[in-house]
């Protein structure tokens, strides 16, 4: 079962709440409501109230992004969501 955390991701021009699953100390997958699109690019991402963190934001589709981070996060945020 692939765990869910719910988030926002902010970019240059917009920002939307989003869907956060894959979530890695490099990066994570974004799925975003229908028609809330965000831009490639620079972005900022809070996972549930913990953030801000860095990071590059890469479309795969109209809805879903891959986030590489750019500094690696804490193991211990990534037990907190895991757990």
């Amino acid at each position: 079962m692939t765990t869910i955390v719910y988030g926002e991701c902010i970019g240059l021009r917009d920002s939307t709440s989003v869907r956060i699953s894959s979530l890695a100390c490099q990066g994570c997958e974004l799925e975003t409501d229908h028609g809330a699109a965000l831009n490639e690019g620079e972005v900022s991402l809070w996972i549930g109230a913990i953030g801000p963190f860095s990071a590059t934001a890469t479309c795969r589709d109209a809805n879903h992004l891959s986030l590489r981070f750019q500094a690696p996060l804490d193991p211990a945020i990534l037990r907190h969501f895991h757990s």
